[in-house]
């Protein structure tokens, strides 16, 4: 068995969300709601409403980055969630948090400040085009990493936490 200080990289622990993901998510900052962003499994059949609220929450906030709510649209629409929800969300919320989105993101031609993965490049872009099912305006894109203290599995924070001493 490996002891924690002998662990090759670091370890993600479960964040306790006693009040809910939203009411996490309202004490964090842009770079946790872009991390956020990143790993959001909309059609997660276990999603719930928390999830879309959690969204919905950072959607509506002015220092939300552009990138940010280009990957929520992205893998909200992804998901489906324009045409229909996982079975513990409401269909019409999904759809209007899809739609209130899209017309914020078309309303304002904020600067996508924080980069994205190579992968998330894909993704957005396709949002770029007329045949997309809420298409907006390409916009300039910047790639690499946002780093933070979290990251989200299966719609939860972790923790990561490095390991505390390093083997000789």
């Amino acid at each position: 068995m490996t002891r924690m200080s002998e662990h090759p990289g670091p370890i993600a622990q479960p964040v306790a969300l006693p009040d809910g993901l939203k009411a996490w998510i309202e004490t964090q900052g842009p770079k946790v709601w872009h991390t956020f962003a990143r790993g959001v499994e909309f059609d997660d059949p276990n999603a719930t409403i928390d999830l879309l609220l959690a969204a919905h929450w950072i959607a509506h906030q002015p220092d939300m980055d552009r990138a940010t709510g280009l990957l929520l649209l992205a893998r909200a629409l992804r998901a489906g969630l324009h045409i229909y929800a996982p079975p513990a969300m409401d269909d019409t919320a999904a759809r209007a948090f899809c739609i209130d989105l899209h017309q914020r993101l078309s309303l304002t031609q904020s600067e996508a400040r924080l980069p994205l993965m190579p992968e998330d490049h894909a993704a957005i872009e396709a949002l770029f085009h007329a045949e997309a099912p809420l298409p907006l305006p390409a916009c300039a894109l910047k790639r690499g990493i946002v780093p933070t203290a979290f990251s989200f599995h299966r719609n939860r924070p972790h923790l990561i936490a490095a390991s505390l001493r390093r083997n000789a």
